[in-house]
């Protein structure tokens, strides 16, 4: 028993020496890329508070992440967006993204007009898992859309963040957003607007989140790799033909560590994309199609309840 208790003991000191070590190395050691990447994986984080019990004020200002509305100068000239209604091709895409440090899948849906907002059927109350909105809406296919506000810290999902426009109908209506959403004629349109600018835009499908990743055809991260760590990511992007770019990808699992935004945007340049951006992220991020999860969460406990998604109707 006093051996057993000795074992114990000491590989209990053992452990509690390395994660100490860990941390005081991650934090305060030499290697800057690795404190960049952390920090900026927490600042990025529902809990961004945490960061301030190992570095101070002065010191955090050095990691701030690219902010989430940090956009292109859009135009509010609808006249001046391309226009896709003559697109009648129902075919979809899927090709696998396998890198050192993360996998998952990028989905090419060519006929922009197929992909709608959906919204949890259970609005300033809780979420909807992303499943249960594609099984509800008899969708091909869906991916977590629109950020969230995460009251008290408990992340219910029930509370979309920001603009939210669903099937021509405005769910969120706030004065100033950052706009990921489509027109009517299957036009992507990315930026921060004030609220003339977006009904002069006549969005039929809206979401809230960021940074723009790509536009015009050129990346918008000049600088570092964006600032947010590495997590697990979901982003959306349109080529010039029309055809969106859903691109979901695993991290803190078995999928690898996760991808930073700079690694998001230049998969979504190889694959042709004239704009993109980041949507929700980390536990959040799935892909489903034809009634599974093909990209699953990176959550151990599985999905979790969300407030929007891109789904991906069936004509």
């Amino acid at each position: 028993m006093k051996k057993w208790l000795k074992r114990t003991g000491l590989l209990f000191s053992l452990f509690t020496y390395l994660l100490v070590s860990s941390v005081l190395l991650v934090f305060y050691g030499p290697f800057e890329h690795l404190r960049a990447m952390v920090v900026g994986s927490i600042l990025t984080s529902r809990h961004p508070q945490y960061a301030e019990y190992f570095l101070s004020e002065e010191k955090l200002k050095q990691y701030q992440p690219l902010a989430m509305d940090a956009a292109a100068a859009g135009s509010a000239d609808a006249e001046a967006l391309n226009n896709y209604s003559d697109i009648h091709d129902n075919s979809i895409d899927v090709i696998p993204i396998d890198e050192k440090l993360f996998t998952g899948k990028l989905m090419i849906v060519k006929d922009p007009k197929r992909l709608h907002v959906e919204v949890t059927q259970h609005l300033n109350d809780v979420g909807e898992l992303v499943s249960d909105m594609a099984d509800r809406t008899n969708a091909v296919a869906a991916v977590n859309a629109g950020g969230f506000l995460d009251v008290s810290g408990h992340g219910t999902g029930g509370i979309p963040l920001g603009l939210t426009i669903s099937h021509g109908k405005t769910v969120v209506s706030p004065t100033n957003a950052p706009i990921i959403g489509f027109n009517q004629a299957g036009a992507l349109v990315i930026g921060n607007y004030n609220k003339e600018d977006i009904a002069s835009l006549h969005l039929t499908e809206a979401v809230s989140f960021g940074p723009q990743l790509v536009d015009k055809g050129q990346g918008l991260i000049t600088n570092g790799d964006g600032g947010w760590g590495r997590s697990a990511r979901s982003a959306i992007g349109q080529r010039s033909d029309g055809a969106v770019l859903l691109l979901v990808v695993q991290g803190r699992g078995t999928g690898g560590i996760g991808a930073t935004l700079k690694d998001i945007e230049q998969v979504m340049l190889e694959n042709g994309a004239m704009t993109a951006a980041n949507l929700d992220g980390g536990f959040s991020s799935e892909m489903w199609q034809d009634g599974s999860l093909t990209v699953p969460p990176s959550n151990p406990l599985g999905e979790r309840p969300v407030a929007t998604a891109f789904v991906v109707t069936k004509n």
